[in-house]
């Protein structure tokens, strides 16, 4: 309903003016105030390897949880060892698409 609608306004507009004519925005990259950018990439900075390093320490701590349940013939550390693990490579591949994604809306190279 909706698209057919769109398509519709596009119709006329096309048949009164003969040309349909969009000025789009130009690539514009985002950058921070004057004078904050030293404290944003800081911050920035600061985020990202907290978070790798939030994610390597669980990665450990679930391996010696799987190691000392296996271990200690103790099940039940084997098994938080080993959801550990999954989350901890599920947030990984979490950090790296989120990271991904920003990058592609902020862009490089500005």
């Amino acid at each position: 309903m909706i698209i057919q609608a769109i398509s519709e306004v596009a119709t006329v507009v096309t048949t009164l003016s003969g040309t349909l004519q969009a000025e789009g925005i130009s690539n514009v990259c985002p950058k921070a105030p004057a004078g904050v950018s030293g404290y944003v990439n800081d911050i920035i900075s600061w985020v990202k390897y907290g978070v790798i390093a939030l994610i390597i320490g669980a990665g450990f701590a679930s391996i010696g949880a799987m190691v000392v349940g296996k271990i200690g013939s103790n099940g039940r550390a084997a098994q938080i060892g080993a959801s550990g693990m999954f989350w901890t490579v599920l947030g990984a591949i979490g950090f790296v698409v989120i990271y991904g994604v920003l990058n592609g809306i902020v862009g490089k190279g500005c």
